[in-house]
């Protein structure tokens, strides 16, 4: 086959595939398509339309068990395009295995792991011959420096200088360390982003790698610090003052960075990566979490760029009893849904697919026994890409214009989607290097500061919402610099507890006792993995 005529055919296959049909298997232009998904992603085998279909799906099972487990890297699960990227090599090598020349080869899932151990005699004998000089060599070197150190103890003794060596120039112009740490400058001027995390800054912790280490250990550890430390260098008797010498400095300024840790606050441990800002929400016997995920690149004209949103919706049930339990959500045929973007769901596979299409339910297939109780199943995903601008929850439009050596920014944002509430709202501003903004126009909601770590101007508001009365507002400064495009990219950060496709949940029921309605707990949370006017 044509390299052109398969780039033909592996272009067409997303046309043909529906994101709602169960089957495996479709035909086109005189070959058959057999595919099986793997989560975002789909495994294809493509062959003419007299093959034998029940060997091309023996064939796609091995290949596809072979790319899951390569993937995973043995811990099984499904895999992401990031772990296809990784191992894709391995995963050719494995694959050219089972079929060559378009023929399937006659080979299992354990021989073709053989294959690709490839395990050799001579080479595990090398890394045991290698492993054995290496232990040779630290042990000589733990008893060098055994001997240095009862020779450092004699010299203690008698009174003389440990570190001294006669045959070694005089290290009198090297600076020594006192044991007082030096105090951290105080600012008096308070700013929003002292916090306990920042307002001390931590103390570098001593390398721990595979370099030279000398000293921070005392008695017979230090030996072998020393020793591991040196590794297999050759050491000549005549350095060895000089790295005791060496070795006593090391010692002293992490002493220093010691006592320096002890007067320094501990930053707090950073939040979970899915944590709530609004708070924690108790959770009842059936608890449900909505996360969505936007991203989003806007022009300076206001269109959009690119747009990727991600969410998806978790069951945790608490309870026994409710492992059956049906969720109740606008059908996607319903038109509850925003329909102006690419919007596409899928479901898990233990979730009955008609259901949710026709009727927007989240229930388990026919013959299935339950919902996992006591952990999180992510029971639907959903994902939107497109550019319509109806999609954009805040505009933000920047109009920089320079005169006579200085820029005058002039930044405005409107709430566009009515029906969000954004909270934490962050405008974040770049000034060109050294530049100090003047506030011509002061905003009339939130506050605005100088970010001391990135140097950008930030506008901070609590809430962005109609209810509010702040569903817009303008600042406007100066700095003295002659660079309009200084100000971008401009980025915006919030969050809010209502998404923005539509996804909410409309009730729980339970078919056991019923279809009884049910209590639960809902956590829903929309986050800005990137939000940028470029």
């Amino acid at each position: 086959m044509p390299r052109p005529r398969l780039e033909s055919l592996l272009s067409s296959f997303p046309r043909l595939v529906s994101p709602t049909s169960e089957h495996t298997v479709v035909e086109s232009s005189g070959v058959r398509f057999v595919y099986t998904p793997l989560e975002d992603l789909y495994v294809v085998l493509i062959t003419n339309t007299q093959s034998n279909i029940l060997l091309d799906l023996s064939t796609l099972s091995l290949i596809t068990r072979i790319a899951t487990e390569l993937g995973s890297g043995g811990r099984g699960g499904a895999i992401n395009e990031l772990d296809v990227m990784r191992v894709n090599f391995e995963i050719l090598s494995a694959w050219d295995e089972v079929i060559s020349l378009g023929w399937r080869e006659n080979v299992n899932l354990q021989q073709v792991r053989n294959i690709l151990e490839m395990e050799s005699h001579e080479e595990k004998i090398q890394e045991i011959i290698a492993r054995n000089k290496e232990h040779e060599a630290k042990e000589e070197l733990k008893r060098r420096a055994r001997q240095l150190e009862m020779q450092r103890r004699e010299m203690t003794r008698r009174g003389q200088n440990p570190y001294a060596n006669p045959s070694a120039p005089s290290y009198s112009s090297v600076p020594s360390y006192n044991n007082t740490p030096s105090s951290a400058p105080s600012y008096s001027a308070a700013s929003p982003y002292d916090s306990p995390a920042s307002s001390t800054p931590t103390a570098a912790k001593p390398f721990k790698g595979k370099g030279m280490q000398l000293g921070a250990a005392k008695g017979r550890k230090k030996d072998d610090d020393l020793a591991a430390a040196l590794g297999g260098l050759q050491v000549d008797d005549s350095d060895l003052p000089l790295l005791q010498h060496q070795q006593h400095q090391q010692a002293q300024q992490e002493e220093q960075q010691h006592v320096a840790q002890q007067h320094q606050a501990v930053a707090p441990p950073p939040p979970a990566k899915n944590a709530n800002p609004f708070g924690d929400v108790a959770q009842a016997d059936v608890h449900l979490v909505v996360r969505e995920t936007l991203s989003l690149a806007l022009n300076r004209d206001g269109g959009i760029d690119s747009l990727s949103l991600k969410g998806d919706l978790d069951l945790r049930i608490n309870a026994p009893d409710y492992s059956t339990v049906v969720l109740r959500l606008p059908s996607p045929s319903s038109g509850a849904y925003t329909k102006s973007n690419d919007l596409q769901f899928k479901t898990h596979p233990n979730v009955d697919k008609n259901a949710w299409t026709q009727r927007g339910e989240i229930r388990l297939k026919e013959g299935k026994k339950g919902f996992p109780v006591g952990q999180g199943l992510g029971v639907l995903k959903w994902r939107m890409t497109g550019t319509d601008e109806s999609i954009v929850p805040i505009s933000i439009n920047c109009w920089p214009s320079a005169d006579a050596g200085s820029t005058t920014v002039n930044l405005e944002y409107e709430l566009e989607n009515t029906a969000l509430s954004l909270h934490n709202v962050v405008i974040s501003i770049p000034l060109p290097p050294g530049a100090e903004p003047t506030i011509s126009e002061a905003p009339a909601h939130g506050s605005y500061a100088v970010n001391p770590h990135t140097a950008n101007l930030e506008w901070m508001i609590d809430e962005v919402s109609e209810a509010a009365g702040t569903g817009s507002g303008s600042l406007e400064f100066e700095y003295e610099a002659e660079d309009t495009d200084a100000c971008f990219p401009v980025e915006v950060d919030f969050v809010s507890q209502k998404g923005i496709c539509g996804v909410e949940v409309l009730g729980v029921t339970n078919p056991a006792d019923g279809d009884s309605a049910v209590d639960y707990s809902l956590d829903s949370l929309l986050g800005v993995d990137r939000y940028e006017v470029v």
